[in-house]
């Protein structure tokens, strides 16, 4: 695993509590953000439920001879194999709980699982996962909503029923019967600087400023509280969360 330095902040920004949730567990090499849907008690339940799920599930999986997560053993294993598996504990946990005034609560989720080099970005709703390197800010995940499922089919985007729908998720953990997380890997570099965010991050943050608030250095702390504060100071009415992942010099 990389050595990495990793900081994490949110904020409740105008609305009445927070609902999204964050995961580090260097340890683990994981690290995730959750925005939970559902109302009140519903969305909070569920962003704390998944994270909580998933990084028990892969805490499971340690091997306390090496230290470190051990792989699946069924053929096709691999760390993608395993963040799947743990989405999927976690959205069997999240509906078996949804009763009463949880009977609606579902979450996003967009983490990262360090391993060998690489980071293995799984994502599942509206929360992204982005790349700074070079000055460059590549986005990793791909969004489950109708509005990224109409642009993806060549539809107008520009009419009112888009407009209405932007936001709508057509993905979360326990939104469906059935769980499909999107994997992908990325090899990584010194210097890199992996962001998992919110919308309520990344939607009032765009990617050029984005860029500039990372590259004003610090630890990374100290970069996901210089991310979070901007996007409330720029009017960001959502809850705000973001993780910073930095990929240190080997030493």
């Amino acid at each position: 695993m990389a050595r990495i330095d990793s900081g994490a902040a949110t904020h409740v920004g105008r609305r009445p509590n927070n609902e999204d949730s964050y995961c580090q567990r260097p340890e683990l090499g994981f690290f995730a953000v959750a925005d939970g849907l559902g109302g009140h008690e519903g969305g909070e339940v569920a962003s704390q439920l998944v994270l909580s799920t998933v990084a028990d599930f892969l805490a499971a999986q340690v091997d306390p001879a090496q230290s470190a997560l051990s792989t699946p053993g069924e053929p096709g294993g691999g760390p993608e194999s395993l963040i799947v598996q743990a989405v999927r504990q976690a959205h069997q946990e999240v509906h078996a709980r949804q009763s009463g005034r949880l009977s609606m609560m579902a979450s996003t989720l967009t983490s990262v699982l360090l391993r060998d080099g690489e980071a293995v970005v799984c994502n599942l709703g509206d929360s992204r996962t982005f790349l700074a390197r070079g000055g460059l800010l590549r986005r990793l995940t791909r969004d489950h909503t109708v509005l990224a499922e109409m642009e993806e089919a060549g539809l107008d985007t520009s009419n009112p029923f888009a407009a209405m729908h932007r936001n709508s998720l057509t993905g979360a953990v326990g939104m469906e019967a059935s769980v499909d997380p999107e994997c992908t890997r990325v090899a990584l570099q010194p210097g890199d600087v992996l962001v998992l965010a919110s919308d309520g991050l990344y939607e009032p943050v765009p990617p050029d400023l984005m860029v500039r608030l990372l590259e004003q250095g610090g630890s990374a702390q100290e970069m996901a509280e210089r991310l979070v504060i901007e996007a409330y100071a720029r009017g960001g009415t959502d809850n705000i969360t973001g993780v910073v992942v930095r990929v240190l010099e080997a030493g």
